[in-house]
């Protein structure tokens, strides 16, 4: 609900205040949420073209602003080599990167990722944002919106909180299939989990893996779309990728490369199933604001499943 209409010919007006030669092979990419996405060519380079609306015009300059820090560091970043608005349209043009997303790999060629994958967003992890203040989610200038990262976490459940995105959305209790009975014991659960979570600055991707990791021979080559990064602690972003992808188990993996670097993760069993049940909330209202009803099921039992382990492991 939130990705803006967009035809062909607008696409084409807006390349074209950027390239003298023409545009080739133009067509859109089923990728995202927010944006409309499409690939073209020019003199024979592939490129990317994302379109999205003035409320989430911010997502381009956050990207920009990601590629600039992470330049120098070994996490691929495709920078954005144009932006622009186009009516009411805001745009951003980056160089197509090889391979394709994660959620594309299946099998062993998945596996066969997970190194890469792990050292990947570790270095993501290892970037010094000690230039920057505040936790959550931070603007295109790298600030962040919470001044701790226990006040981001119980944002969650606020009416229209300083983290939401969609505004107000407690009559989704009432007006759609959201259980404020079951969101309650998440949340309390998740209150419950904080003391074991440290005040903590790290670059947290956020949205990591899936669709916006670009791989190629068990090979990270971009890691794309920084709208949701935030300033917290680490840990968030394995309990992401371990909250969706349960036959990997992200947990162990994550544990065992901690491990084989001689690194102590304190609490770490508690401080992930009290990140998953954050995500968990988040998922739950998006699900509700957007009626997907399926995957909103699906999260339900997984949670379930998640909190059931956490009483025997924590």
């Amino acid at each position: 609900m939130f990705k803006p209409l967009v035809e062909i010919h607008q696409v084409r007006d807006a390349l074209a205040a950027h390239f003298d030669a023409p545009v080739q092979d133009l067509s859109p990419i089923d990728v995202g949420q927010m944006a409309r996405v499409f690939s073209f060519t020019v003199n024979g380079m592939n490129y990317v073209a994302r379109f999205t609306t003035k409320r989430a015009a911010e997502s381009i300059k956050k990207d920009r602003c990601i590629a600039d820090r992470l330049a120098s560091s070994i996490v691929p970043v495709p920078p954005i080599i144009h932006s622009g608005i186009s009516g009411d349209l805001y745009y951003g043009i980056a160089r197509r990167v090889p391979g394709a997303p994660l959620r594309a790999i299946h099998g062993e060629d998945n596996w066969s990722v997970v190194t890469s994958l792990i050292e990947t967003l570790d270095a993501i992890h290892q970037e010094d944002v000690s230039d920057t203040t505040g936790y959550g989610m931070f603007d295109s200038e790298g600030e962040g919106t919470f001044q701790q990262w226990t006040d981001f976490l119980m944002d969650v459940a606020l009416e229209g909180g300083n983290g939401s995105f969609i505004g107000a959305w407690h009559h989704l209790f009432e007006d759609t299939f959201l259980d404020r009975t079951f969101f309650d014991l998440i949340y309390e659960r998740m209150i419950e989990l904080l003391p074991f979570c440290p005040e903590e600055r790290f670059l947290v991707h956020a949205d990591y893996a899936f669709g916006n990791v670009m791989v190629k021979d068990g090979e990270v080559t971009a890691v794309l779309d920084w709208a949701n990064a935030m300033y917290g602690d680490f840990i968030y972003d394995v309990a992401w990728m371990d909250l969706g992808s349960p036959e990997q188990d992200y947990r162990a993996l994550f544990k065992a490369y901690y491990e084989g670097q001689e690194r102590t993760i304190e609490h770490y069993e508690e401080r992930l199933l009290c990140y998953e049940n954050y995500v968990s909330l988040d998922a739950q209202i998006w699900y509700a604001v957007n009626s997907n009803l399926s995957d909103y099921e699906w999260m339900r039992v997984r949670t379930l499943n998640l909190i059931e382990r956490g009483v025997t492991s924590a």
